[in-house]
């Protein structure tokens, strides 16, 4: 049986860093699921890579079992992504552990130079299975077999946006939103995002911050905050059409849900420029003296 996603894990070359994981890190890779899609159907996988949802399937079963070393690899390379590259953990953490650690990262979409985005949401784990529709959003990350991540990752999350929201604008149309709130709101956040993009591409700067003279690290602060500072526009609009939605009917509502994982996409970048970007760049400036 042929598996594509599979088959491409058979090419994976990176190797896990193996740097030493938290508690809750730990917890977390411990109870992370997978969720992979074999042509139209996406199989769940537990920990230890048994299906359990939806049936069984011997002929998936089988694939699954010749290629556990490479999902084992890539179980702790997702961690390891995560932890490096995005503020999901941190910022999840309450809802992560009041469901027993359970983390479900699911294959979404093949990406960029041979890579994957995945999606993660967590639920808790014994509902898993009857109640599957109303597992929580937290964030997405992007995968390569290959590729390194340049600009800490922010090359993949920032340009993603505009994709995102054509999704959202699509599902308006599919929904029949045409009136003004809809209408003005999708004009403002449309030129945001556009903004958005173009803060990026105007302050994105590859940074080494082990061999970076300080000229470089001040610099680097303020175009990061920069670009920070235009998505705490983008973000504060989308909350308010968010909320203004849900106050709607019925179809207005829908929409709203598909808003909401957008503005948590936002947040994420926020808390990942916040905690892990720019603090680190600080600390490296602030480590000199006078």
């Amino acid at each position: 049986m042929r598996i594509e996603l599979l088959e491409h894990l058979t090419g994976l070359e990176k190797q896990p860093e193996g740097f030493l994981l938290d508690p809750f890190q730990e917890n977390v890779f411990f109870n992370l699921y997978l969720e992979i899609p074999v042509k139209r159907t996406l199989y769940m996988l537990s920990p230890s890579l048994s299906i359990i949802y939806p049936d069984k399937n011997a002929d998936v079963e089988r694939e699954i079992a010749r290629r556990e070393t490479e999902l084992n690899r890539v179980r702790k390379l997702i961690v390891e992504s995560l932890i490096k590259y995005t503020a999901i953990l941190e910022a999840n953490s309450y809802f992560i552990e009041q469901n027993d650690y359970f983390l479900l990262c699911r294959f979404s979409e093949q990406w960029a130079r041979g890579g994957y985005r995945l999606k993660f949401y967590t639920h808790d784990v014994k509902d898993i299975v009857s109640n599957y529709d109303d597992k929580l959003y937290v964030g997405h990350d992007f995968f390569y077999l290959t590729e390194k991540r340049r600009y800490f990752g922010l090359n993949d999350f920032i340009p993603y946006l505009d994709r995102e929201f054509e999704y959202i604008k699509d599902k308006a149309k599919e929904f029949g939103l045409t009136n003004p709130l809809v209408k003005d709101y999708m004009v403002e956040i449309g030129e945001l995002v556009g903004e958005s993009l173009i803060s990026w591409e105007d302050n994105k700067v590859e940074l080494d911050m082990d061999r970076a003279s300080l000229e470089e690290l001040r610099q680097a602060t303020m175009n990061y905050m920069e670009v920070k500072h235009m998505l705490v526009e983008l973000h504060d609009e989308v909350r308010e059409f968010e909320y203004k939605l849900r106050k709607k009917g019925e179809q207005e509502n829908h929409l709203s849900k598909y808003v909401t994982k957008f503005r948590k996409d936002v947040v994420n970048i926020l808390h990942y420029i916040n905690m892990k970007i720019l603090s680190r760049i600080q600390q490296k400036i602030n480590s000199h003296t006078e």
